[in-house]
């Protein structure tokens, strides 16, 4: 059973919005800092991993909500950060993002290795919308 949360609302949120700590993993930065403009306005805070080996350190150092993953990155993908952290912290929310020429693909596949949801990276105006869902089950 994932932790409750939110113990305290932003101050920036507008009312009713989900607040809670998310991880975003991706190696292009570009991509983080977009998915951190559009996360913070609506009062999450967000850490941000630049690949796998970052992202477990910080997992093992903060209390994460969930985790936004991208399921292509150079050295260990997101196929392998998805099981290895399905295995040391299944209480954390893993969203499934791609990019990639056949995300389709990869985002089946992180459906059936455990990803709470997935979304195209060319439809991250839904970020926030699918957090709520998954933060809320």
């Amino acid at each position: 059973m994932a932790s409750k949360v939110f113990d305290k609302p932003s101050p920036h949120a507008p009312s009713g919005y989900l607040t809670g700590k998310v991880l975003v993993v991706d190696d292009d930065r570009h991509f983080r800092l977009l998915a951190r403009t559009i996360l913070e306005p609506a009062g999450f805070e967000v850490l941000e991993s630049e690949d796998v080996a970052q992202c477990l350190s910080q997992l093992r150092t903060y209390a994460v909500d969930a985790v936004i993953l991208d399921m292509v990155m150079p050295g260990q993908d997101g196929i392998e950060a998805l099981r290895e952290m399905k295995r040391q912290f299944p209480e954390v929310r893993i969203v499934a993002v791609s990019g990639a020429e056949q995300s389709d693909l990869y985002l089946s596949v992180s459906a059936h290795l455990g990803a709470d949801a997935s979304l195209e990276k060319s439809r991250i105006g839904a970020l926030c919308p699918l957090l709520k869902v998954v933060l809320d089950r």
